[in-house]
């Protein structure tokens, strides 16, 4: 009889042997005293070469800064500009020693480099506005700021120092001296302020008290089309349309109106402001009107 067989206490393993990882999905290892592979170097921007020395200044100096030179300008002349105020005549709105910004794009847009050839017209000055115009007596190289008083239909005539716009006295409410503090205290003591209103909108004014020697009179006049009468705020102390284009025998008799193409834009804030080298920071970025 044949040997019989025991069976085997463990169950043959009939699964296939599992297969070696892939060399390719392994991290590959580095060779010994293998430095890693450094990053892509970005390509440097080769300098440009100059045949000479005037080409290097043309191209390094000369022409970057005329294209910013060329860029301010343009914006000067069509966006907003700056104005030194050498003179009293505005004050106590305006101060000697200010720097006042002035937009040049609230009545409309110039040719850049013109002065009086309009691309667009959208805006006309009113009544209160602050101005900076070219100077109708003393040519185009002088700029003024002053107050327009009266448009074009308005009939204005001036009594004993005080404007008639349309047959009506603005009115004149007194102001304390104190309220200018960046006046000389010489100066507040020989002046009288006023607040002038003229249909509901108001500025500041003064007048001498003694001995003016200035234009405080002239007849009723209309203002024509596209003219405006512009008056300095400082009544005694201000050469404007009481007085250009005129001799002294011709004062007192007509204003100089003053022609919209001459007027170059807004003044709305004062930048900054000197009293000699000293700042007065107290009217730096303050608004006039």
């Amino acid at each position: 009889m044949p040997e019989d067989t025991k069976p085997n206490d463990q169950t043959a393993d009939t699964s296939a042997p599992e297969a070696p990882k892939s060399a390719s999905s392994l991290p590959p290892r580095a060779a010994p005293n293998q430095k890693p592979e450094p990053a892509k170097r970005r390509k440097k921007k080769e300098k440009k070469k100059y045949d000479s020395f005037t080409g290097y200044l043309w191209g390094e100096w000369i022409r970057p800064l005329g294209t910013i030179f060329i860029i301010m300008g343009i914006f000067r002349l069509t966006v907003l500009d700056w104005f030194d105020v050498p003179s009293g005549s505005m004050e106590p709105t305006i101060m000697t020693g200010d720097r006042i910004a002035v937009k040049k794009f609230t009545y409309g847009l110039r040719v850049p480099f013109t002065k009086e050839t309009w691309l667009f017209q959208w805006g006309r000055p009113e009544r209160g506005d602050l101005v900076v115009c070219y100077s109708p007596d003393e040519g185009d190289e002088v700029r003024l700021v002053k107050r327009v008083v009266a448009v074009p239909g308005d009939t204005i005539e001036m009594k004993d120092g005080r404007l008639w716009i349309n047959g009506e006295e603005p009115v004149y409410d007194p102001v304390d001296p104190s309220k200018f503090p960046a006046l000389d205290a010489v100066a507040r003591s020989e002046m009288d302020f006023f607040t002038e209103t003229v249909e509901g909108v108001g500025h500041f004014v003064m007048f001498e008290k003694k001995n003016p020697q200035s234009i405080r009179n002239f007849p009723k006049q209309e203002v024509p089309e596209d003219q405006y009468v512009i008056i300095g705020d400082n009544r005694d102390n201000s050469k404007d349309a009481r007085a250009w284009n005129m001799t002294r025998e011709e004062w007192g008799t007509r204003v100089d109106f003053m022609d919209i193409d001459r007027i170059h834009g807004q003044a709305f804030a004062v930048a900054f402001s000197l009293d000699g080298w000293s700042p007065r920071w107290g009217r730096t970025f303050k608004g006039i009107h």
